[in-house]
C-alpha cells in the first residue's frame, strides 16, 4: 500500500503548503507525485506555495552548477522513424496506466515518444512509446533497470516527506548506487525531481525543514555529491499559467530558474491542479506545450495523467483518449 498512502499524504501536504503560502496560485508549485509500482499514487492535486514567498534562500546554498555530466551515449534518441536525424522528440506522459496506441506517434499526429510510471519496470505500452525507468527512492536502489533503457530517472520529490523523503545529503549518499545501476547500460542519469515542498511559514512537509524551495535543495545536493554523474535536471510544476512556468524554468524576479544548473531540463510532471476543470487544463496545455517545444533548455516534458487529478487525464479507463488527450497528441512538435 505504499502508493495510495503516499498519494493521500502528498495531497494533504500540498494543500497545507498552498493554504499557508503568501501567494498561493500566482507562482506556486504543486505537491509531489507518484508512487512506485504503477499504483495510483501519483502527484498532488493542488498548486503549492508561492515561489516568491517560499524561502528561496533557505538552507546552505553552494555550487548550483556542480556535479559532473557523464557524457555517455543517450541510447534511444526519441526521434520518430523516418525523421532523418531530426531533433529528439520531447513529449511524454507520466501515468499509472500504460499508454495506448491512441497516444503513439503516427503519420497523422505527433503523439508522445516516452512514458514513465514512477517504477523501474513499465509493463505494456504502445509500440513507439519508450518506457523510462525511475529509481523512486532509497528502497528501489536494488533495481534492476530493464535492459534497453535509454535513461534513468532519479528520486521522486525527495524534498517532500510524503514522497521519497531524502535530504540533499541523504540523496547524495545514495546517488552512487543509482550510478551503479545505470553504468552497465551506459545510460545517462536524470537528477532527483523536485518542486516546492513548503513555504517560509510552513516547512512541516519538507524532508529538510530548512530547505523549502527546489533550487536550494538541488544546490545542496550537488554540493554534497561532488563528482557525481548527473546529466539532466528533473522538475515538477502544478500552476496553471504560462508566465509562472516560464519563470520557474528560466527564472524571473521571484523564481531562480533551473537554467542556472547548466544541464538540460526534464519537466517530468506538469498540469493544472485538480481544482481546475478540463477547459482550464486545455487552455494551459495549449499555451505550455509550444513554449516547452521551443525552449532549448527543456530536453523532455511529460503531462501528468492520473486519477489524482481527474480533469487532467489523457486516457479513459479503456485506453481511449479523452478530449484533452486528443489535444495533447495533436499539438505541433519541433521534431516532427
Amino acid at each position: 500500500m505504499r502508493g495510495p498512502t503516499r498519494l493521500l499524504v502528498g495531497l494533504a501536504s500540498c494543500f497545507a503548503a498552498c493554504t499557508l503560502g503568501a501567494a498561493c496560485g500566482s507562482s506556486g508549485a504543486g505537491s509531489g507525485s507518484g508512487g512506485p509500482g504503477g499504483s495510483d499514487a501519483s502527484s498532488g492535486g493542488s498548486s503549492g506555495s508561492s515561489g516568491g514567498s517560499s524561502n528561496g534562500g533557505s538552507g546552505s546554498s553552494s555550487g548550483g552548477g556542480s556535479g559532473s555530466s557523464s557524457g555517455r551515449g543517450q541510447g534511444d534518441s526519441g526521434t520518430h522513424p523516418g525523421d532523418g536525424g531530426a531533433a529528439p522528440c520531447k513529449r511524454g506522459i507520466a501515468t499509472n496506466m500504460p499508454p495506448s496506441m491512441g497516444l503513439a506517434p503516427s503519420a497523422s499526429q505527433p503523439g508522445v515518444s516516452w512514458w514513465y510510471d514512477w517504477s523501474t519496470k513499465g509493463t505494456g505500452g504502445a509500440s513507439g512509446v519508450a518506457f523510462v525507468p525511475m529509481i523512486w527512492g532509497s528502497a528501489d536502489l536494488s533495481g534492476p533497470i530493464p535492459t534497453g533503457s535509454a535513461y534513468v530517472l532519479g528520486f521522486n520529490e525527495p524534498n517532500f516527506k510524503a514522497q521519497s523523503n531524502l535530504t540533499p545529503q541523504q540523496a547524495a549518499a545514495d546517488w552512487p548506487m543509482v550510478e551503479a545501476l545505470a553504468k552497465p547500460l551506459g545510460i545517462p542519469l536524470v537528477s532527483p525531481a523536485v518542486n516546492f515542498c513548503g513555504s517560509s511559514t510552513n516547512s512541516s512537509g519538507c524532508s529538510d525543514p530548512q530547505v523549502t524551495d527546489p533550487y536550494t535543495w538541488l544546490k545542496d545536493f550537488f554540493a554534497a555529491c561532488t563528482g557525481c554523474e548527473v546529466d539532466y535536471v528533473a522538475v515538477h510544476w502544478y500552476n496553471c499559467d504560462l508566465p509562472s512556468l516560464q519563470g520557474y524554468i528560466d527564472g524571473n524576479g521571484s523564481l531562480q530558474g533551473f537554467v542556472q544548473f547548466g544541464k538540460p531540463i526534464w519537466l517530468t510532471e506538469f498540469s493544472c491542479d485538480g481544482t481546475h476543470p478540463v477547459a482550464d487544463q486545455q487552455k494551459y496545455m495549449e499555451a505550455a506545450v509550444p513554449y516547452l517545444e521551443s525552449n532549448p533548455h527543456v530536453f523532455r516534458y511529460s503531462w501528468f495523467s492520473s486519477g489524482a487529478i481527474a480533469p487532467a487525464q489523457l486516457m479513459n479507463a479503456d485506453g481511449s483518449l479523452t478530449a484533452l488527450g486528443t489535444t495533447y497528441v495533436g499539438l505541433p512538435e519541433a521534431c516532427h
